[in-house]
């Protein structure tokens, strides 16, 4: 299971007044400073970039060996409204896979705006038919993030994922939204066999070392006794400064992945 850093947990380094952080320096850092090797990034921090930004961003990350895996669209992407909008919608994924291309991401997360009935569902999953068509030369694989409407519960979303069809379409589940559903471990059992990544959010820890809010080691063990083996997205959503925070995190993940493999293992 490969621990990637979400850049997003980096802002206040970006805009420290002091030696602010240069963006290009993120894979640098995540991988020096919090030995990750894979950088994930949100579009909002790209704004106004060049594509010759994007090929330095990659040249770096390639250069110290923390590549960017995922591009994940901060707005929502409205696929199920009137025919104005979705072709504005596909313009802005059309641009978001040049992104991801020249960043060497393989993924794009993606938010689907105001799906709140099957017709709205319906209609976003013919317009991810349409727009995996396009996007197919650029090799990159959209996953679904659940947000608002029916795309908050775990089957609707299961069930876009699944009438879109293919291997370009996935899921991007997250703790916090596992959490917010109010039962953390099935939210994660349902959406994990169609994840190829999932955000894991970090709040803080307390003076025991506790994580604020939830128990990270019995999300590791849920994800691995369903199988989940893929990319895990460390994103500090906490408040101050959010490095100590990440590294005790990246240190609970490490530990319980090894424990479970000595202990599978030994069976």
């Amino acid at each position: 299971m490969l621990i990637a850093l979400s850049a997003g947990s980096l802002r206040g380094l970006l805009a420290r007044a002091k030696a602010p952080l240069a963006l290009h320096d993120l894979p640098t850092y995540a991988r020096e400073e919090l030995d990750l090797r894979g950088l994930n990034l949100p579009t909002d921090m790209l704004a106004g970039k060049s594509l010759a930004d994007l090929d330095r961003i990659r040249d770096r990350a390639d250069r110290v060996g923390c590549p960017c895996l995922m591009l994940v669209e901060t707005d929502p992407v409205d696929l199920a409204g009137a025919d104005a909008r979705q072709a504005a919608a596909m313009e802005r994924l059309r641009r978001l896979a040049t992104a991801a291309n020249r960043l060497g991401c393989a993924f794009i997360g993606l938010k689907v705006k105001d799906v709140v009935t099957a017709a709205q569902l319906e209609r976003a999953s013919q317009g991810l038919r349409v727009a995996l068509t396009e996007m197919d030369r650029f090799e990159v694989n959209l996953l679904l993030q659940p947000h608002g409407g029916m795309l908050e519960k775990g089957d609707p979303l299961v069930e876009l994922v699944k009438k879109v069809g293919g291997f370009r379409i996935g899921a991007l589940p997250s703790f916090q939204h596992a959490h917010d559903s109010g039962n953390m471990r099935h939210m994660l059992r349902r959406l994990a066999p169609y994840a190829q990544a999932m955000l894991a959010q970090v709040r803080g820890f307390n003076a025991k070392g506790e994580h604020l809010d939830w128990a990270i080691e019995p999300c590791i063990e849920t994800l691995r006794a369903v199988g989940y083996g893929n990319m895990l997205s460390l994103e500090f959503t906490g408040k101050g400064d959010g490095l100590k925070h990440l590294e005790t995190a990246r240190d609970i993940f490490r530990e319980a992945l090894k424990a479970i493999e000595v202990a599978q293992a030994e069976a």
